[in-house]
């Protein structure tokens, strides 16, 4: 079974164009806990759904058969870049219990990481309404790092970025390829899933399809 895990803000609809009978879209804003796995498993999470795949990986011990991870942070190294990150946590929180939707999305497509992705859509209200809570419960600065535990198991870790996502090809080339992890690029900014046929032949020509 393949389960693939969306991002913040987004939706399961976002990962469509992997729909097939052996994949599971999750939708965390209903995901109350993490779904049980079986070492045949293939995780697939985007962004903050990759943190949430790496917290499975971990709490399975890496009992999986793959574990594809797009666009993510591998977990912080120092409390000084925890207590960094939380003060900008802070700040979206407040951002998000203060603006509509309509606000909130036009201040969050501004930053300067989306800058060569199109802007996300509205979502439903209820799913906008919960976007707070799932920011906090899967917020980076709560997040162990998980970098020891991929390298440890490196052979099963595929490490996805968009080529024109600075931020990330920065985490990506100076903390994950010198470890031998296996990274691949596709043109592209951050939502890559914003690039479904790039994305798709990818995972086929890794065997994850």
């Amino acid at each position: 079974m393949i389960h693939v895990f969306h991002g913040f803000l987004g939706s399961p609809e976002d990962f469509a164009f992997l729909q097939g009978e052996n994949v599971i879209l999750h939708n965390l804003y209903e995901l109350k806990e993490f779904p049980q796995i079986s070492p045949e498993d293939i995780l697939i999470g985007y962004s903050m759904g990759a943190r949430i795949a790496m917290e499975i990986a971990h709490e399975y011990q890496f009992n999986l058969k793959k574990l594809v991870l797009i666009n993510t942070n591998p977990g912080l190294e120092s409390i000084e870049e925890k207590n960094q990150r939380r003060k900008f946590e802070l700040s979206v929180l407040n951002e998000l219990k203060t603006k509509n939707q309509e606000e909130f999305l036009a201040y969050w497509n501004e930053y300067p990481i989306f800058f060569h992705d199109a802007p996300l859509s509205p979502m439903p209200e209820e799913r906008y309404q919960r976007s707070a809570e799932l920011f906090d419960r899967f917020a980076l600065s709560k997040q162990e790092n998980f970098l020891p535990e991929l390298i440890q198991n490196k052979d099963k870790v595929l490490w996805i970025v968009g080529l024109f996502d600075e931020k990330y090809m920065e985490i990506a080339t100076e903390r994950i390829m010198p470890h031998g992890i296996a990274v691949r690029g596709i043109p592209g900014g951050h939502r890559l899933f914003q690039h479904p046929e790039e994305l798709k032949k990818l995972l086929s020509h890794e065997g994850i399809l």
